[in-house]
């Protein structure tokens, strides 16, 4: 499968290499950086973690990017559609490595994951599953147009599904 690629003003959203490993490790073990997301209890882990977001495009033909910075070509993070086994809905992710986050950089990679899920794949609508005490993903939620829909349990944690709909998957 070739993994579309999708480029904003200031990011590259593109498939996973070996190359990312390092930031997403440091992420990954990083207790409190990736506590929203599930940490890592070791570098193998953190490998499969990996391993298992390049798969998910196989799989279901569409998955996260690898969020890259064009001036450095350093992977900052991670976005895009998902959809895993068990999911309640086909979803909208995101996480920016704590030394790149409050620089819109999660809302630059959001939005062109929002176009692509819409232009691409078709869909008119999506979730982001949102733990209640993530308040910077809550308010890049709303940011993008989502709205508050539900509560819902994950992992022994306290989450909201926010419904992203159509009419806000262009306008951000």
């Amino acid at each position: 499968m070739i993994i579309p690629v999708r480029e904003t003003e200031r990011l590259i959203l593109r498939e996973w290499r070996e190359s990312d490993f390092e930031g997403y490790v440091n992420f990954k073990l990083d207790k409190d950086a990736s506590r929203f997301v599930s940490s890592a209890e070791n570098p193998h882990a953190a490998w499969r973690e990996m391993a298992y977001m390049a798969g998910h495009w196989q799989l279901r033909g569409f998955g996260m990017w690898s969020v890259v910075l064009k001036a450095t070509g350093q992977n900052i993070g991670h976005c895009g559609p998902y959809f895993p086994h068990g999911w309640p809905e086909p979803e909208i992710g995101w996480a920016i490595f704590p030394e790149y986050q409050r620089q819109g950089f999660a809302h630059e990679a959001a939005s062109e994951a929002l176009r692509h899920a819409n232009q691409v794949l078709g869909w008119t609508t999506a979730i982001s599953l949102i733990a209640n005490e993530n308040a910077p993903s809550i308010a890049l939620a709303k940011k993008l147009g989502a709205v508050a829909e539900k509560p819902f349990h994950y992992r022994e944690t306290d989450c909201t599904i926010y419904r992203h709909h159509q009419s806000n998957f262009h306008t951000h």
